[in-house]
Order: C-alpha cells, then sequence, then structure tokens
C-alpha cells in the first residue's frame, strides 16, 4: 500500500468515526426533546439558561412542571391505540353526517363541541403550565422570556409555521 492510500483510508475512517459522534450526539439531543415542547426545550436547553440566567433550582423547578405537563397530556390523549379509536369514530360519524339526505345540524354541533371540548383541556392544561412557569421566573426573567418569545414567534412565521396545527405531514388544509 502506498502512503497516498494509507493517507485516504485513514481520512476515511477518521470521517466516519466523526460522522458516527455527531449522529450519536444528535440522536440522543433528538431523543431528550422528543415529547417536548419548543418551550420546554428552548427553556431546559443551554441557550436557555443562559439567555436568562436560570439558577439550579429555577431548571429544577421547570423540569417538574414539564414532566407534569408531559404526564398530563399523554393522559388526556390516551395511547395510540386510543387516539387511533377516537380519530376513527370521529370520522365514521362524520361520514355518517354527510351521507344522510337531509343535514343534521344538533349532531354536527354535538361533533364539534366534543372536538372543542378536548382542545378546551389541552388549552387549560398549556395555560397552566405557562402559569406555573412565570411563577419561577422573576421580573428580569420574564421580560427577557417574553421578548425571546415574540422573536421566537417572529422567526416561525417567517419559516411558513404560522399556527396550522390542523396540518400534519401531508396534509393540506382546503379553502
Amino acid at each position: 500500500m502506498t502512503i497516498s492510500n494509507k493517507l485516504s483510508k485513514f481520512v476515511l475512517v477518521c470521517g466516519l468515526a466523526a460522522a458516527s459522534v455527531g449522529t450519536t450526539s444528535a440522536t440522543a439531543k433528538g431523543d431528550f426533546n422528543r415529547g417536548m415542547n419548543p418551550q420546554a426545550c428552548f427553556l431546559l436547553s443551554e441557550r436557555g439558561i443562559d439567555k436568562l440566567q436560570l439558577t439550579e433550582e429555577q431548571q429544577t423547578k421547570l423540569k417538574a412542571i414539564f414532566a407534569e405537563q408531559k404526564t398530563q397530556f399523554e393522559a388526556l390523549r390516551g395511547d395510540k391505540d386510543a387516539m387511533k379509536a377516537a380519530r376513527a369514530a370521529h370520522k365514521e360519524k362524520m361520514d355518517v353526517l354527510l351521507s344522510t339526505a337531509k343535514f343534521d345540524e344538533n349532531a354536527a354541533l354535538e361533533l364539534i363541541k366534543a372536538r372543542q371540548a378536548k382542545a378546551q383541556q389541552f388549552a387549560l392544561l398549556k395555560m397552566k403550565s405557562e402559569h406555573y412557569i412565570w411563577q419561577v421566573l422573576n421580573t428580569e426573567q420574564r421580560e427577557s422570556y417574553q421578548e425571546i418569545k415574540k422573536h421566537l414567534r417572529k422567526k416561525g412565521h417567517k419559516k411558513g409555521h404560522h399556527g396550522n396545527r390542523g396540518e400534519r405531514k401531508g396534509e393540506r388544509s382546503e379553502g
């Protein structure tokens, strides 16, 4: 083997090693952030901790708030099978409603109310968490956090993420 071949193999091995280390840390970070809301991801990140100058005690309290929020969200959602069954039941009710000769406004309102009730429960949990977070932060941190949130909302809007939560991968809203 020539020196050039040895050097090429060495560079290739080093490149693969570096790539695997990068992938491992990205995967680990992805696992940490999986299931967390963006607010939690920011506040518990090194960047959020530095920008808001969070103490260890505040970080511990925030972790507890987000852990409780996640538990409550999961309980409200149910497991994947329950979610799938609920969606199927809703779709079936919609299909029945749409296929009848005469539109049943009361049935439609019941479907809408059921969906809104669940959305209200999620909104209430989110607002409670926001309240608890607010109690953990001091006045200066609250002001900084408000500015950061404002900036992040603008940044998200520019990227095309402007609140179309009903749209999921592969789905588009009609209209």
